[in-house]
């Protein structure tokens, strides 16, 4: 058995003043957080949609913004998805329903597509209990870099999610709230656990570069273990206050 733990603060996040002038930057800083991944092109069909969606806009501000507001209002969560999703963006261009690393994909992929350096943040969501099994409980959201500002984040996924558990329209007073709340801001109830795509780990698994790691991950004889299969691959997270 293995046993893993550590302590984080947790903290809300929330990133208002978007309003000030862009500071000039050089793309060349930001060239992993504008290439594309395996499930994830910047070309082809992704970078015809983004530039349809960023017409007229040339900061990065409203760029981000208007991928946004596509993703809110074009995209949807299916609670049928394994897990959090694969994030196959050309996939779901074609069927516009996945959960959180799926949407935050999306929107990563056109973003870049559009010029905006974007990355994924893979995590898992905390009890608000003193002590929460929080086994499945991973998250994926988003960041975006504007210049003069700094990282900010952005979760059209968890909009999505609110308006399905809470039966919500994109007409129902509610949602601006929501939209304006997960742009630039996170909740405190989740925390970091990785970054990135494709991902080779230290030694090198042998099942080929990782999509990403937000679940546990392990091979038996070359091969990965599927992690959301609770027959073969059993753990358990548990958050504590």
């Amino acid at each position: 058995m293995l046993t893993f733990s550590f302590e984080a603060v947790r903290k809300e996040v929330l990133v208002r003043d978007l309003a000030a002038p862009e500071s000039a930057w050089d793309p060349r800083d930001y060239a992993r957080e504008l290439a594309p991944t395996s499930f994830g092109p910047t070309n082809g069909e992704v970078k015809k949609l983004a530039d349809q969606i960023t017409a007229g806009q040339t900061a990065v501000l409203g760029k981000a913004h208007a991928v946004y507001d596509w993703i809110v209002e074009n995209m949807y969560r299916d609670p049928e998805t394994r897990g959090c999703g694969k994030g196959d963006v050309c996939a779901l261009l074609n069927r516009p329903g996945g959960k959180c690393a799926d949407i935050s994909s999306v929107f990563i992929a056109l973003a870049r597509a559009a010029g905006v350096p974007c990355r994924e943040v893979f995590g898992i969501r905390l009890g608000k209990a003193s002590v929460v099994d929080v086994t499945g409980w991973q998250h994926c959201w988003a960041e975006f870099y504007l210049p003069g500002t700094g990282w900010v984040p952005v979760d059209p996924a968890d909009v999505r999610k609110a308006m399905l558990v809470q039966k919500l329209e994109l007409k129902d007073a509610k949602v601006p709230e929501l939209r304006s709340y997960f742009w630039g801001g996170i909740d405190p109830y989740r925390v970091k656990l990785a970054s990135g795509r494709d991902l080779v780990l230290n030694p090198p698994q042998a099942a080929g570069p990782l999509n990403y790691l937000m679940y546990p991950y392990a091979e038996v004889g070359g091969q990965a273990i599927d992690w959301l299969e609770s027959a073969n691959f059993k753990y358990t997270i548990t958050y504590r206050q």
